[in-house]
């Protein structure tokens, strides 16, 4: 009788300790899952960041060196995000209809990955 309450007693301790460990580790697993809206909003500047850069680059490789390049959002209380890329050189608005829109379809392949965000690309022109 002694040895059967002790093997219960074993088994009824390593059943909780397993039960204590699997809690400790889905614990763990969810705050990691549960991401800060700080640490998100840093994601996301840098993606902003490299979306901007990217745009510089590929004007001054066209010849618009020092365009004003533009990024706005706005973010809807669901945490979807809409990006408007606004691009401003004296040079573009005098160009042709044609090249302008050749332009446009280059900058608008400057976008990044992401299903909770769309993207929209305009020339600031003065008139």
């Amino acid at each position: 009788m002694k040895r059967r309450m002790g093997n219960i007693s074993f088994a009824a301790a390593t059943f909780i300790l397993v039960l204590v460990m699997a809690f400790c580790c889905t614990g763990a697993v969810l705050s990691r899952t549960n991401v800060s809206a700080e640490e998100l909003e840093g994601y996301y500047q840098e993606l902003e960041k490299g979306l901007v850069e990217d745009a510089r680059l590929l004007l001054s490789e066209r010849g618009f060196a020092n365009s004003g390049v533009m990024l706005t959002r706005v973010i809807d209380e669901n945490g979807s995000r809409q990006y408007t890329l606004t691009v401003h050189h004296g040079r573009i608005s005098k160009m042709s209809d044609e090249d302008r829109q050749f332009l446009m379809a280059e900058l608008e392949q400057i976008v990044f990955e992401d299903d909770n965000s769309i993207f929209f690309h305009k020339f600031f022109e003065n008139h």
